[in-house]
């Protein structure tokens, strides 16, 4: 019999708590529905409650009678819970030509992660209608979970015709998409205007697991290469320490620009002494001064370090 009782008491109480959490959520979304600024006081909790503020945050989202503002701050706070119950909705918002671009564009953030291979086709059609680069590329995401071909002739298209965040982004996801390529994305990046996109590049390679110098050579040695895409390739080399650019290096110490004269210098005191001093013996007089002022250099930096 107390058992019984006990088990009745506690479906009320669940009951009451439901219900006083419902109206909890009712009250917050309601003011969601006018909020300013504040907005984040209502947020905040209707996040911390999650799944259950769900339902009646979609109801408001969708809404077409409330300002742009309002129905964008329910939206964040939707892709914030990120809940698979807002996927669909989501998607109706995302293709309907009816809603405003930044209204559509808002529940990208929802639907990263979700599996989307269903809408694969649409999701590329909105891709190549959006002229905005920076909804295009939150389309080109999304496609990373609805069909990874599509998603790399995406990120390929972003990558050749915009600049800044949006090419860097792009250059990072195609190497993610197709490692074997990556090397070969990140020397195309190398020879690039936007220096940040390139420095980026530098930094990939660097860190790469494994970096075939040959193919960053065969960039190195190209006709009419810009000498300042001939220092980013030695600069990579020489913070990967290997002595088998050594020869590479030394090589370099003719060039005729100082940047990779300089760079090459600084790499070979990084490297075996026994090695790099065997090499340099010739530089030492070469008919170039230039070449021989940073051969002695070089030996000198060599021998003060051990």
């Amino acid at each position: 019999m107390i058992t019984a009782i006990s088990a009745v008491l506690l479906i009320f109480s669940l009951n009451i708590r439901a219900q006083n959490q419902q109206s909890e959520i009712d009250s917050l979304v309601n003011k969601m529905r006018t909020a300013g600024r504040e907005w984040n006081t209502y947020a905040e909790p209707l996040i911390k409650i999650g799944e259950p503020a769900v339902a009646a945050l979609i109801e408001n989202a969708r809404d077409t009678s409330l300002s742009l503002w309002n129905r964008r701050i329910i939206m964040t706070t939707l892709n914030t819970i990120h809940s698979e119950q807002w996927v669909e909705p989501a998607l109706e918002i995302l293709f309907d030509e009816n809603e405003a671009p930044e209204i559509r564009n808002r529940t990208t953030a929802g639907l990263s992660g979700f599996d989307l291979s269903h809408v694969n086709t649409k999701l590329w059609e909105l891709f190549s209608g959006f002229e905005n680069q920076f909804y295009k590329s939150n389309i080109a995401h999304l496609l990373l979970s609805a069909d990874t071909a599509m998603a790399y002739r995406a990120f390929y298209e972003l990558y050749q015709t915009q600049d800044g965040h949006i090419q860097r982004n792009a250059l990072q996801k195609l190497a993610f998409l197709r490692p074997g390529e990556s090397t070969n994305w990140y020397l195309n990046a190398l020879q690039g205007e936007d220096w940040m996109t390139a420095n980026l590049a530098i930094d990939s390679l660097i860190s790469a697991s494994s970096l075939n110098a040959d193919l960053l050579l065969s960039v190195y040695y190209l006709p009419d290469i810009d000498e300042e895409v001939q220092w980013r390739i030695v600069y990579v080399l020489s913070q990967r320490i290997n002595s088998a650019n050594i020869p590479f290096f030394c090589e370099a110490l003719k060039s005729e620009s100082w940047l990779v004269r300089t760079e090459s210098a600084i790499a070979l005191t990084k490297l075996n002494k026994e090695e790099v001093l065997k090499q340099l013996v010739v530089l030492q007089n070469d008919s170039a001064e230039v070449v021989r002022n940073n051969a002695r250099w070089v030996i000198r930096e060599l021998n003060n370090s051990y």
